[in-house]
């Protein structure tokens, strides 16, 4: 088969090459894949990021936001059939018997490995991943939209999961990217006050935030954006912010928009090397919490599910562009002003 693989270190180095089929296991289901959507993070490995405590496994198959339809089962599977319409959490390798796994932490048991930059993932025909990492769709969930059930769910982990937010709250989310736009979302669902902010040439993701529930909206370059919450607050500044780019002065800027003992949750990877954030001194100051929020876990996916089929949760209207595996580097270096999510397909 082929697959969209990540051929050395470095910058760029992207090919869409042979490989072998993977081989089923007992426990596992090998997925035809329909379709995978390019994160964020994929887009930090093609621009040469890689831990130190953990290098890439070179070459490897990219790709971890995935859906598609069980080709074959392995032996002791009883959960699923052959045709069904799936989708699945990034994590295989887990040993299911430790504190985590036991818990539905798997993504933090001390043997898991995860799909599209540890291992290989799904930017390819097939995957093969555990029974107990993989999710039915409901019925009124596209394939399309269930591409989308891995970010959806890194947004409920943050929203949900790691803060308490009441419908009293007003919450800024910053950068109206996918994930900003699915964090607006699970904001709403908690009733609260939501204010959306990027730059205007992201305008035609603000507008869509504006249908996803935003109740304000502001250009980040075109005004103070700080001085708007502050306004909108009656001077005490936000009860949560979100921060979802990783850009060192939307980071300041969050700070300085938090009230008092507020929080601010940090979900993006930053984009520049070595950030000196010197508004952090006012985050001790005024005793505020940053909570960083990565990944999800089994029960935050059931969750996740649950809301897209009660038609809380949209992730249809983020799909913005779709190109054929073989067109990976147009995808890749897509830079339509209109963009929100680029899919790939067989």
């Amino acid at each position: 088969m082929k697959a969209v693989q990540k051929l050395e270190h470095g910058v760029g180095y992207l090919g869409y090459v042979e490989v072998e089929e993977p081989r089923i296991t007992p426990g596992s289901v090998k997925i035809k894949v329909e379709y995978c959507g390019i994160c964020g993070s994929d887009l930090h490995i093609v621009g040469g990021f890689e831990t130190p405590t953990s290098p890439l496994p070179i070459p490897f198959t990219m790709g971890h936001e995935y859906s598609g339809t069980i080709a074959e089962i392995g032996e002791g599977v009883t959960q699923f059939k052959v045709g069904d319409r799936v989708t699945g959490i990034v994590t295989k390798g887990f040993c299911g018997k430790c504190r985590s796994c036991l818990m539905g932490d798997i993504g933090r048991c001390q043997d898991a490995i995860n799909i599209g930059y540890e291992c290989d993932g799904a930017m390819a025909e097939y995957i093969c991943m555990p029974e107990g990492a993989t999710f039915k769709l409901p019925d009124n969930v596209s394939l399309e939209e269930g591409a989308l059930v891995e970010p959806a769910a890194v947004a409920a982990h943050a929203v949900l999961e790691n803060v308490d937010i009441k419908p009293t709250d007003t919450v800024v989310v910053m950068g109206a990217g996918p994930i900003g736009l699915l964090v607006l979302q699970f904001i709403k669902a908690c009733g609260a006050k939501t204010i959306l902010a990027d730059i205007s040439s992201a305008n035609a993701r603000l507008e869509l935030g504006k249908k996803l529930g935003a109740d304000y909206t502001f250009e980040n370059d075109k005004c103070n954006v700080i001085q708007e919450v502050r306004a909108l607050t009656f001077g005490k500044g936000a009860d949560f912010v979100f921060e979802c780019t990783g850009v060192d002065i939307v980071i300041t800027q969050s700070i300085m928009m938090t009230k008092r003992a507020g929080t601010i949750v940090e979900l993006a990877l930053t984009s520049a090397e070595g950030s000196n954030i010197k508004a952090y001194i006012v985050a001790v100051m005024q005793n505020m919490r940053i909570q960083f929020s990565y990944g999800h876990n089994l029960g935050t996916w059931q969750k996740t599910l649950q809301m897209m089929a009660d038609g809380r949760i949209n992730t249809k209207d983020l799909v913005t562009h779709k190109f054929k595996f073989e067109d990976f580097d147009e995808a890749f270096e897509c830079n339509d002003a209109n963009k929100i999510k680029v899919l790939l397909h067989p």
